[in-house]
């Protein structure tokens, strides 16, 4: 029997994340554009939305937020595409305008006081810099930036994505078997839910 709560919890949190990008999708749409975004990294497929610069930034930004360690990353699973197609496909125009303000903005504080770019830095160099702009971001008095909002973007398309959703975290269709006295200890990963929004 289906959990139609649990159904409209989800619809809502998709419904959430394309209202970040000034559009309407439906589920069936989404899971399109997450095969479509699999696809083109691995085939190593150019931009459709950003130019080249751009698209680099958002490349790696992915992979730093979200790497691959036991399970496959942001970038492997081609959130970076995900990103770039929504806003492609489905994005209104006045928020193609943002994302490209919010890039130039977010590159310029990525930089290092030399001037060098975020993509030309070493891996650990990066990860100390966008700790920096997320804790910058997240601050008491930062109002809405646009790196919280890349940032709920990339979250949830990863966790909307197979990997995220069953290789990263656990995942049980539902309903499933009854299994009484599951030991915690033997899988440390947290469990999937249907009704995840991170404050979409």
């Amino acid at each position: 029997m289906r959990d139609d709560r649990n159904l409209l919890t989800r619809r809502k949190a998709i419904q959430g994340a394309a209202s970040l990008l000034g559009g309407a999708i439906a589920a069936t749409q989404l899971s399109t554009f997450m095969s479509r975004a699999a696809s083109a990294a691995a085939a190593g497929e150019p931009p459709a939305f950003f130019d080249a610069d751009q698209f680099a930034l958002i490349e790696r930004i992915v992979d730093v937020m979200i790497p691959e360690t036991a399970t496959p990353g942001a970038h492997a699973i081609g959130v970076h595409h995900f990103v770039d197609l929504m806003l492609a496909e489905w994005a209104s125009p006045e928020r193609q305008a943002r994302y490209v303000r919010g890039l130039e903005q977010l590159d310029t504080e990525l930089k290092r006081p030399d001037g060098e770019s975020f993509v030309d830095l070493a891996p650990e160099e990066q990860l100390d810099v966008l700790r920096a702009v997320d804790a910058a971001a997240y601050a008491d008095n930062a109002g809405d930036t646009f790196f919280v909002e890349l940032k709920k973007m990339v979250l949830f398309s990863f966790y909307s994505s197979e990997i995220g959703a069953t290789e990263e975290l656990q995942y049980e269709a539902l309903p499933g078997p009854y299994k009484h006295c599951m030991s915690v200890d033997e899988d440390v990963r947290a469990w999937f839910d249907l009704g995840f929004t991170y404050g979409l």
